[in-house]
């Protein structure tokens, strides 16, 4: 058995993209490999990790993407970037701020009567930066109880509402996936249209997202498999367990998007150039406010590596990890995919060694 270190998954990185099971290598990180292999020998059936760096490309692979056909994992694959979600939605909000739908010192009852208490209080920018006090939704144990169930997002959100998840102080930075619920929600209301619609006109076909789409029911043709690990009160008990035949309605808006490590890092790069949003909504974005080891803006945060923060965001749905961490002038990018989840503590270790690795080279 092996312990289970549940925070691992915001604590992750690595890298991926391009087209082959194992990418062309560079000079200057040559360990990158032998830190995958390890990865794969402590417990992963797969993972990949891609570097771009001033338009050149750093990939490489190891294991499975698919253990049922023993398809091996490759750079260039869809996978679900959960929480990665987050800083999506996040822009999209941020582009109704610009077209002066609303505003970040809305209160949350203007546009969503009644949907949570103290709604009058709690506005666009509390939520955006989980400073709102929500509980989160996902210590809800009736949330994966039945993974097929096809939830409503306003069922999530009285989900996060029940008597025994007690609301946190409004203004105090606390993580909770019902913030994006709720922003998804408000998107549809003050944008007239399905929070998938608008994140496919107002951002994945202006910038090329080709292979990006908002798929909250299950994925379709080929993909990388997730896969959980059976656990008890922290241990892992057992292999990992094929969950690509489980959708993720439970996510929505907080994790339902499924793109490429390519398209991931030609979101982000855009986002922290300046070519999604105007200068003043990406000032708006990267206010930070402290969040653990990390700060948080809105929907972006930062992680500290032995050369500097990291900008980006983490994502954990269905037994796959995603990180996608970059500079914050996004000449330096990481991608890195694990298809397994929990992590024991020794695939945890092996993993921040590749993410450090591969962000801060050499």
């Amino acid at each position: 058995m092996r312990r289970v270190l549940a925070a691992s998954v915001v604590a992750l990185a690595v890298l991926a993209i391009l087209g082959g099971w194992v990418a062309t290598r560079s000079d200057d990180q040559p360990e990158l490999g032998s830190l995958l292999d390890r990865v794969v020998s402590a417990g992963a059936p797969g993972a990949f990790v891609v570097v771009r760096e001033e338009g050149k490309l750093h990939g490489e692979a190891r294991g499975f993407a698919d253990t049922g056909r023993a398809a091996a994992m490759r750079t260039d694959e869809r996978f679900r970037i959960g929480s990665v979600t987050k800083t999506f939605v996040a822009a999209l909000v941020l582009l109704l701020v610009e077209d002066g739908r609303l505003r970040l010192g809305d209160p949350i009852e203007r546009w969503l009567p009644g949907l949570i208490p103290r709604g009058r209080e709690t506005t666009v920018r509390h939520v955006l930066s989980h400073t709102s006090g929500l509980p989160d939704y996902v210590a809800d144990p009736r949330v994966l109880a039945d993974p097929h169930r096809r939830w409503r997002p306003t069922e999530l959100v009285a989900l996060a509402l029940a008597p025994d998840l007690r609301p946190g102080h409004l203004g105090r930075f606390a993580y909770s996936s019902t913030n994006y619920i709720v922003l998804g929600l408000l998107a549809e209301e003050v944008g007239g249209a399905p929070l998938g619609s608008q994140l496919r006109h107002r951002l994945f076909e202006p910038l090329g997202l080709d292979e990006t789409s908002f798929v909250p029911g299950v994925v379709t043709g080929a993909h990388i498999h997730g896969h959980r690990s059976p656990s008890h009160q922290g241990v892992v008990t057992g292999p990992p367990v094929d969950t690509s035949d489980e959708p993720a309605w439970w996510t929505w808006g907080a994790g339902g998007i499924v793109s490429t490590a390519d398209d991931v890092q030609r979101f982000f790069s855009a986002l922290l150039r300046g070519r999604v949003l105007g200068a003043a909504s990406l000032r708006e974005m990267e206010t930070l406010v402290p969040a653990g080891r990390q700060r948080y803006g809105l929907g972006i945060a930062t992680f500290p590596t032995p050369c500097g923060p990291a900008w980006g965001h983490t994502g954990n749905v269905g037994g796959t990890v995603a990180v996608a961490w970059n500079t914050h002038d996004a000449s330096r990018q990481v991608v890195l995919v694990i298809n397994s989840y929990p992590l024991s503590g020794e695939l945890e270790d092996a993993v921040r060694r590749l993410q450090h690795a591969a962000f801060c080279g050499g």
